[in-house]
């Protein structure tokens, strides 16, 4: 068997290796531990990569391009008026409603523009260089119409590495006449508007709503470095640390924070080194250092691909997070493989007898693999099942209420102790259901184990509502203030009139300091 080998192999390797070393002090060490195991497998698929042709892999990457070329095309369609599908919440903002199927925008804008590369580098070659030429001026165009500015940005950087790859003035002309004809387009379908309104921002001053409130998830992340700069608060654990870590900022920086939405949680910094480092701590930043250098060290002899992939992969892995999304991670894998294969000669390895052994372990990995997601995605349907069944309740009556209630909760009840990493989650639900059920009592000792297991925004906001109903009104206060001043738009969400305008005079208070 040939295995591909050299110094970013064994940098790859050791990624899941830390991260399971963060289990040791981590505060969810399972957490930590299936982190790792999702890193190991990436590693595994790179490596698989890198044992295939350039064939193979151009064949895998085919199948990407085809689809986030339908994607696209469903958004230019919904864009044109035709209603393809309909939005389960349909947005006010005219870019927010632009979607295909692979996610927002700005997942759309990121999928679009990593898989640019491999388009441009296949145009160079004989044969299908018309179709190839044509998909990736779609797939511009699409990044375009998104009105993403970090793709806008990923378009740039990936234009100036190609360019300056080429000696042809004419395909430098050329490029230069289609890049101004689909921005005059772009600009006529609304991105004008968008690049006005950053424009009023950046004179105004509103940096964090130019960069969309991520300096909410940068904040927190912050200060998990700050807190535990060597080690980290362990893999996979930003999102578990992201709330208490907020409120440590707000606290050493005075004020509250600006969201403009209800969403109030961060799953990831918005910034995946710093998230690496907020995780790992010193060992995290490292392990990037020593990637960087492996990947540089097989510049001269890995082709193209390469350099135009981290070109394009630069602005997203600093305004986004391509890493944890597949649409991200699938083009960045591509280009890993091919730059691994071409770095050097393989290593021979004689499997003898091992060779089913080994086809054994990979197909256990496999179906371990699928296993495991289709159940964490099976878990969240479930979950989101059981929310919409209690929010559709609101208008019922009370003794529908508590029926459907105290069957939410006898159902997650008989779960939750097979899904210990959806237990915190669970508990919310639980605790969610009680009040449904009218039992303040019991929902607080629900939002409170919930709260134990992860420190969540929803835990402490459902525990503050809990308190009100129970009439113990100084301690509901005192946790609705805590969470509405990471997100004011969440008072909105509290019924009661005066207990609003309390936690109100009590941001007010906050917004002085």
């Amino acid at each position: 068997m040939a295995l591909p080998a050299g110094a970013a192999v064994w940098t790859l390797l050791a990624l899941p290796v830390l991260q399971a070393v963060s289990a040791v002090w981590s505060a969810s060490p399972l957490r930590s531990l299936e982190t790792a195991a999702a890193s190991a497998i990436w590693v595994l698929a790179v490596i698989w990569l890198a044992t295939l042709d350039e064939g193979a892999r151009r064949q895998i990457g085919a199948a990407a391009v085809a689809g986030v070329v339908i994607s696209a095309a469903v958004m230019l369609m919904q864009r044109a008026g035709l209603e393809v599908f309909r939005l389960a919440a349909p947005s006010t903002s005219q870019r927010l409603s632009l979607t295909g199927l692979t996610g927002n925008p700005a997942d759309l804008a990121m999928a679009a523009a990593l898989l640019l590369p491999p388009l441009l580098l296949w145009g160079d070659s004989r044969g299908r260089r018309l179709l190839a030429r044509g998909l990736a001026a779609f797939l511009a165009f699409a990044v375009l119409l998104t009105q993403t500015l970090t793709g806008i940005v990923a378009l740039i950087m990936m234009a100036a590495v190609w360019l300056a790859r080429q000696r042809s003035r004419r395909l430098w002309l050329a490029t230069a006449a289609i890049g101004v004809m689909a921005v005059g387009a772009a600009l006529g379908l609304g991105l004008g508007e968008r690049l006005q309104r950053e424009a009023q921002r950046v004179a105004a001053g509103d940096w964090y709503g130019l960069l969309s409130a991520r300096g909410d998830g940068w904040a927190a992340a912050r200060e998990m470095v700050a807190e535990r700069p060597l080690g980290g608060v362990g893999a996979g654990h930003f999102t578990r640390e992201y709330y208490p870590s907020r409120l440590a900022s707000l606290e050493r920086g005075g004020g509250t924070g600006a969201r403009a939405e209800l969403a109030s949680h961060f799953e990831w910094a918005h910034c995946d080194p710093l998230q690496m480092v907020a995780e790992l701590g010193i060992g995290g930043a490292v392990w990037m250092l020593a990637f960087l250098w492996a990947m540089i060290a097989t510049r001269g002899r890995a082709g193209p691909l390469l350099p135009l992939t981290a070109a394009a992969a630069a602005p997203f892995l600093l305004f986004h997070y391509p890493t944890h999304l597949a649409v991200g991670l699938i083009p960045i894998s591509l280009a890993l493989g091919g730059a691994i294969a071409d770095a050097g000669p393989p290593r021979i390895v004689a499997l003898g007898r091992g060779r089913a052994l080994l086809a054994a372990a990979l197909v256990a990995v496999l179906l371990g693999g699928a296993w495991w997601q289709v159940r964490r995605v099976a878990v969240d349907t479930w979950i989101g099942g059981l929310e919409l069944r209690m929010a559709l309740a609101q208008s019922m009556p009370p003794e529908a209420r508590a029926t459907l209630g105290a069957g939410i909760e006898a159902q997650v009840l008989g779960r939750i102790r097979r899904l210990p990493l959806a237990a915190p989650e669970l508990w919310r639900t639980v605790g969610r259901a009680r009040l449904l059920a009218d039992d303040p009592d019991g929902a607080e000792a629900a939002f409170r184990t919930a709260w134990a297991a992860w420190p969540h925004e929803d835990a402490e906001f459902y525990l503050g509502i809990s308190l009100a109903a129970q009439g113990r009104r100084s301690e509901a206060l005192s946790h609705l203030g805590r969470v509405c001043r990471t997100n004011p738009r969440l008072v909105r969400l509290i019924a009661d009139g005066n207990l609003r305008r309390a936690v109100e005079d009590m941001l007010a208070v906050y917004q002085r300091r």
